[in-house]
């Protein structure tokens, strides 16, 4: 037996810096995730710049249009404070960060809620009634709250606390919580009873056919819609799967997603009624059909 011992100690090093780097290797796919994407939503700022130009600065300001330029625009304030976390290689004794990652939630909450928000309008535009944006304002607020009521409960804390602890007194250090599980599962949530409505919309109201833009507005909310749904679930894994460490990869991208097919929906709408308007015999087959009567897309005004 005294053989043995040896050869047990050496396994149990050995699997102790492989759990150690695989920790790190947690924290330094998270900032490299972050800090990629944060490049990829300015990549793509600037190759759909002439199209915000062109669909949305000339356009008088509304309700709509305020929402559009949160999500689209807020999206740099959140991702760069994540981006500064990220590029952040010391942390001194009694410094805190738990104000600047407060903040920074917020922010990241706030895109999301602002890039579904401008969705809501889109789909009670393709179809106006009273049932159906009650339904568009008050589901979400469910979710929300009750992702924050399940995510504080000492039973979700002592079901998500099965991870390795790594000490982080200040909370600089470049990880999250397990808890914002429950958020993401409300999220992709909603987004399945929101895929579910525009098909509902979809063969239900347009079931005799569709014209170019009706086309490119389900399709378009339809790709939104599965890409979050896929990336909530990738969060949830994460959140699931030991180590915190990995948590965080998926922060910055979640809201990228948002912001930049959000504002795809809208440029899309946009070039689709500017060909019927070139284009006038295909006006009738394409306009959007509302209960008080036919409207162009003055509804997706933003």
């Amino acid at each position: 037996m005294r053989n043995y011992c040896p050869f047990i100690i050496l396994c149990t090093n050995l699997m102790s810096q492989a759990t150690a780097l695989y920790v790190d290797a947690g924290i330094q796919a998270s900032k490299y995730c972050n800090v990629g994407t944060f490049a990829v939503l300015i990549f793509d700022y600037c190759i759909t710049l002439e199209a915000e130009s062109r669909w949305v600065w000339h356009r008088r300001w509304t309700l709509v249009r305020v929402i559009f330029t949160i999500s689209r625009y807020l999206p740099f304030a959140g991702i760069g404070m994540t981006f500064t976390a990220a590029l952040r290689t010391q942390y001194y004794p009694g410094e805190s960060c738990v104000i600047s990652g407060h903040v920074s939630n917020a922010l990241h909450v706030i895109c999301i809620l602002a890039a579904e928000a401008l969705l809501i309008t889109r789909i009670y535009a393709s179809w106006t009634s009273k049932r159906l944006l009650t339904f568009l304002l008050v589901f979400p607020v469910v979710c929300v709250t009750g992702s924050f009521i399940f995510s504080n409960t000492p039973l979700a804390n002592n079901s998500l606390n099965t991870v390795t602890h790594i000490p982080d007194p200040g909370d600089c250090l470049f990880v999250s919580g397990k808890n914002s599980v429950f958020e993401y599962i409300a999220l992709l949530l909603y987004e399945l009873v929101l895929l579910c409505l525009m098909l509902f919309i979809r063969f239900r109201r347009y079931n005799d056919g569709v014209g170019s833009l009706q086309k490119t507005f389900f399709k378009d909310s339809a790709t939104y819609m599965i890409c979050i749904m896929i990336m909530s679930s990738i969060s949830i894994i994460l959140n699931l799967t030991p180590p915190i460490t990995w948590v965080s990869v998926t922060n910055s991208p979640q809201i990228v997603m948002h912001s930049v097919l959000a504002s795809r929906i809208l440029f899309n709408l946009r070039e689709s009624e500017e060909h019927l308007r070139t284009n006038p015999t295909l006006a009738e087959v394409s306009e959007i059909r509302f209960e008080e009567g036919r409207v162009l897309t003055s509804r997706f005004e933003a």
